[in-house]
């Protein structure tokens, strides 16, 4: 044979495998994921969100804008989530520091209760389309108040909202 058909050869091979070894096609479906954070009706800006698929699958990320508004993303590539019900975490990241430890960036900490962000608590569906999902968080304590044992026992529950 021919080197440049050898070669013709060897690319075409190799492309076919990496296909298959990155699991060929395009992947799972997907819908589209936006909506909004608030806590005490106040939009949450900086906060990553975590949608993880209830049932075998890879998580989707996305973070909030100064108005409380994310957007998921699925990988560099695609944006959405699987379909499905998932698992929904919030968090506000760490705060980023300079060498010394101290920080560099003057947004206020938000706090947002523990119960938010752990698996579980929250959920919501993904369906094929467009999907909104908003969170309203609530606090066991409005700001600036003292919270007391009942207050740190009481459930209070995230509203979530979704739409088509």
């Amino acid at each position: 044979m021919q080197r440049s058909t050898l070669k013709f050869l060897a690319t075409a091979l190799l492309t076919g495998f990496l296909g298959v070894g990155c699991g060929g096609g395009r992947g799972p479906q997907l819908g589209s994921v936006t909506g909004t954070i608030t806590l005490n009706g106040e939009p949450l800006p900086g906060v990553s969100v975590t949608f993880i698929p209830e049932d075998q699958g890879s998580p989707s990320y996305g973070g909030t804008d100064k108005n409380g508004v994310y957007r998921l993303q699925f990988n560099q590539t695609r944006a959405g989530a699987e379909l499905g019900t998932h698992h929904v975490i919030i968090e506000v990241p760490e705060p980023a520091t300079d060498d010394s430890g101290k920080r560099i960036d003057s947004t206020p900490i938000v706090k947002i209760p523990k119960k938010y962000r752990q698996p579980g608590t929250l959920t919501a569906d993904v369906s094929s389309g467009k999907n909104v999902v908003d969170f309203d968080l609530e606090a066991y304590s409005k700001p600036g108040s003292v919270q007391n044992e009942s207050d740190s026992k009481r459930d209070s529950a995230a509203t979530r909202t979704a739409s088509k």
